[in-house]
């Protein structure tokens, strides 16, 4: 039988871990659309600025978030640690490289609403988003959140602290986030933070002990 009433885990990480897919999810709730096309990105920025800067600050919030968050499901995966700090430092890899795409739209932002030639700023995007040097970097860091997603929710299910539900939707929401990003879709990006909630927020549960409410903790104490 798994353990559930103790765990090494600070309950601050518990807060982290359950705040960065609402901090998701309440960024893509004010996404405006995404697109693929420089010039038409650009020229919707233009026409929401505010939903813009709005969706760019919660989606830096909640990756600011996720990085305490990694450390605190590694905790909870004390049962497989080896395998949880292999997959977590992959995966906090990807998550600094993922923020620092995330901080950027606070300049693509800039190159909506600025007095510039519309047309030398979505030159100036494309070259920046087909660049070699920086396609490797970002493409990496998406190779790493998925690498490190797999192995951190391996190891917790290994460990067993959690139930395994719970992060098989970690790992789907993850996937289903990247995914989300690829296509520009505002709405699978959306269903993503939906199911990232529900496993994350099952994840946290365990450690806030917020299953254990008073009834439970008179009978723990009953039998004890």
């Amino acid at each position: 039988m798994n353990d559930h009433t103790t765990h090494p885990v600070p309950k601050r990480l518990g807060f982290a871990i359950i705040a960065t897919p609402v901090l998701w999810l309440a960024a893509e709730a004010v996404s405006p659309h995404l697109e693929a096309d420089s010039s038409e990105q650009l020229a919707v920025i233009r026409q929401h600025p505010d939903a813009w800067y709005a969706y760019t600050v919660l989606l830096v919030l909640g990756t600011m978030a996720f990085v305490p968050a990694v450390v605190g499901l590694m905790g909870l995966a004390r049962g497989s640690q080896r395998l949880a700090t292999v997959g977590g430092v992959i995966l906090g890899f990807g998550t600094l490289v993922a923020l620092g795409d995330a901080m950027s739209q606070l300049v693509v932002w800039q190159m909506g609403v600025g007095t510039a030639d519309p047309r030398e700023m979505a030159a100036l995007l494309d070259r920046f988003e087909n660049a070699g040097g920086s396609g490797a970097i970002f493409g990496v860091g998406g190779l790493s959140f998925v690498v490190g997603t797999i192995l951190l929710t391996v190891a917790l299910i290994r460990a067993g602290s959690t139930p395994a539900w719970a992060s098989a939707l970690f790992a789907v929401g993850i996937v289903v986030q990247l995914a989300g990003f690829v296509a520009n879709s505002v709405p699978v990006i959306l269903i993503s933070s939906v199911i990232l909630l529900a496993g994350m927020g099952r994840q946290a549960m365990t450690v806030l002990d917020v299953e254990r409410g008073p009834v439970a903790q008179r009978r723990t104490a009953a039998v004890g």
